[in-house]
């Protein structure tokens, strides 16, 4: 018995001396908030149709870019862009937009041009964009319409009744 009873204290010397989860999770320092990714805010003014173009699309919009208080900096009408080849948030909006659909896209300077001022934008400046989505395409239909505008200049460029010269074989 004398035995049992040491057996049981030193259980309860030793969960004294091990603290539980509970009591872990008191002791612990709480972990350090992470820092909040900068997110762009689409606004929808009119809704579109259909789908919404993919990363790496290019895109045929309407637009008008604007400091937070309004000042335009830049817009167009009809304007081809690659999502490529914009600012992050630009494009990060863009793919959430659909087809003739109009939207108020906000980008915050993370996702904009940052610390670095760039023309009539000052440095660390919040963008905001209105934006009608007028068509997109993606990379692999940019290609196929490439081939088949190269081909119908081949064909314009070869005398009417002729058939197009053989390709050269290998080793010609």
């Amino acid at each position: 018995m004398i035995l049992g009873n040491a057996g049981r204290l030193a259980a309860l010397v030793l969960a004294a001396a091990v603290p539980s989860g509970a009591a872990l999770a008191q002791a612990a320092p709480a972990p350090a908030a992470a820092p909040v990714a900068p997110k762009v805010s689409v606004e929808t003014l009119t809704p579109g149709t259909g789908e919404k173009p993919p990363e790496h699309s290019y895109v045929l919009i309407n637009y008008k870019g604007m400091l937070p208080d309004g000042t335009v900096f830049d817009q167009n009408q009809q304007m081809p862009m690659a999502l490529d080849e914009v600012v992050p948030g630009f494009a990060l909006g863009l793919v959430q937009m659909q087809r003739g659909g109009r939207y108020k896209l906000t980008i915050p300077p993370e996702l904009g041009y940052g610390a670095q001022a760039s023309g009539p934008i000052p440095a660390n400046a919040t963008l905001v964009f209105e934006i009608e989505l007028l068509d997109f395409k993606t990379p692999e239909e940019i290609a196929v319409l490439m081939e088949q505008m190269h081909a119908e200049q081949t064909a314009e460029q070869q005398p009417q009744g002729q058939a197009p010269a053989p390709a050269p074989q290998p080793g010609q």
